[in-house]
């Protein structure tokens, strides 16, 4: 994943939390949830209303953006409150202007809430503050909390 974005914090109030990665393939900006076994894994609900956990780079291992968390490594987690930016992260292929609305895309990463295809009405997450053409490769973009 080759990215610009050196931090997945951009501005804005948020916490800190650290919790053990339930499975391999956490990168940083994805979508997470806290599962049964209070362990992270990726969001797997795609359009579903939730506690926005984004996964942080652990820059205190001297780890980037682009490093990819393991099962059971310790996972750095954000809960950005209303109004920061951070960046997210957006699959392959995905083509947003700033001002689309994001939502889960079912698999950690983010996607337009106009292009859920669960059935039901997405839930707004985080609205974009950059644009992006369409992605050759998953990639971080800036999106403000909802």
């Amino acid at each position: 994943m080759a990215d610009t974005h050196r931090r997945i914090l951009n501005k804005g109030p948020h916490q800190h939390e650290e919790y053990d990665a339930g499975a391999a393939g956490i990168y940083p900006g994805m979508l997470v949830r806290v599962n049964g076994s209070d362990v992270v894994v990726v969001h797997d609900d795609e359009g579903a209303d939730c506690a926005v956990m984004v996964a942080e780079e652990d820059a205190l291992q001297g780890d980037e953006v682009s490093d990819v968390y393991t099962s059971g490594d310790p996972v750095m987690i954000a809960f950005p409150g209303k109004g920061s930016v951070v960046n997210v992260l957006v699959a392959s292929g995905t083509n947003l202007a700033i001002g689309d609305k994001l939502c889960s895309g079912g698999d950690g990463t983010w996607i337009a809430s106009d292009d859920a295809t669960s059935g039901v009405t997405a839930t707004t997450l985080a609205v974009c503050t950059e644009a992006t053409d369409t992605l050759s490769g998953d990639t971080l973009i800036a999106a403000r909390i909802w």
